[in-house]
């Protein structure tokens, strides 16, 4: 089978969002853990977001009939590229599409500038895992992904996070990350995602939600209220937690968030490890 690399268009969306749903789910079902994909259609919606996004270069893999095979996404919002979902269809699965998509996207973010990229892995995918080394990925970092519980009390600081605040944001993710994650602050506040501050008197801590989705603070405390709050104030939320930082996981553990998965964070390129309280996303 011959696979042609093309840019993915709108008309696309409904087959990728199914691939990506269908290989999601086979993979997570035959592990014995829930899928990152609650349904097509959220899968769909997904992939379609990801699609119309200017600073997305969204990847399509097609066969010789011209349909399609598989999907990658590399954002490119800030200092740092990120990549996901990669997904390709379970019938053809072991045939080298995965490496063609990412190579494509690490091409891509390379011819842009970029020396960061980052990607989030599953930890019992040792294919993934295999492949993204063999690209010369590290691991880095070892990632809780947390079913937030709704039972905690929202700190009086707590309120949803609008534009005004990104540049307060980025001034806190800089001190923290040591980058700047301002276009995917903007981005996902601008599209409507779920996102909070604690404001006492400045942006003392930021989360965005979903797994798109990662936040700092200026304190173990601060992130903590954010999670209760986030878990309290949006269905089924979901957040990461570096595991290594000990003393943060066993807090939020105890809070009553439950741990759903272990995720690697991977880096291609330059890579500082954050310095205070952060939740990854599922990029980076």
């Amino acid at each position: 089978m011959t696979i042609e690399l093309q840019q993915a268009r709108a008309e696309d969306v409904p087959e990728l969002g199914r691939i990506c749903y269908e290989a999601f789910k086979d993979l997570s079902d035959r592990h014995g853990f829930p899928s990152d994909f609650a349904s097509v259609e959220f899968a769909q919606q997904v992939v379609g977001m990801l699609v119309q996004l200017e600073t997305v270069h969204s990847i399509g893999a097609f066969d010789d009939a011209g349909e399609p095979k598989g999907s990658n996404f590399i954002n490119m919002w800030g200092d740092v590229a990120g990549i996901g979902p990669v997904s390709v269809d379970i019938g053809a699965q072991g045939e080298g599409i995965g490496r063609l998509l990412m190579e494509d996207v690490i091409a891509n973010a390379r011819g842009q500038g970029y020396e960061m990229i980052r990607l989030c892995q599953d930890s019992f995918n040792m294919q993934s895992l295999a492949l993204y080394a063999s690209l010369g990925f590290d691991t880095k970092e070892p990632l809780a992904y947390l079913a937030l519980t709704s039972e905690g009390e929202p700190d009086p600081a707590f309120r949803p996070a609008t534009l005004a605040d990104v540049p307060a944001m980025d001034e806190l993710c800089r001190e923290v990350y040591h980058i700047s994650r301002r276009g995917e602050c903007e981005t996902l506040v601008g599209v409507g995602f779920p996102a909070f501050v604690l404001d006492r008197g400045h942006v003392a801590g930021y989360l965005l939600g979903t797994a798109l989705g990662h936040g700092v603070a200026e304190s173990d405390d601060d992130m903590l209220a954010l999670l209760a709050g986030h878990g309290a104030t949006v269905s089924d939320a979901h957040s990461f937690l570096p595991i290594r930082s000990g003393e943060l996981y066993r807090r939020a553990l105890a809070a009553g968030h439950r741990n759903i998965k272990v995720m690697n964070l991977m880096a291609l390129g330059p890579y500082e490890e954050p310095q205070g309280s952060y939740a990854p996303s599922a990029m980076f």
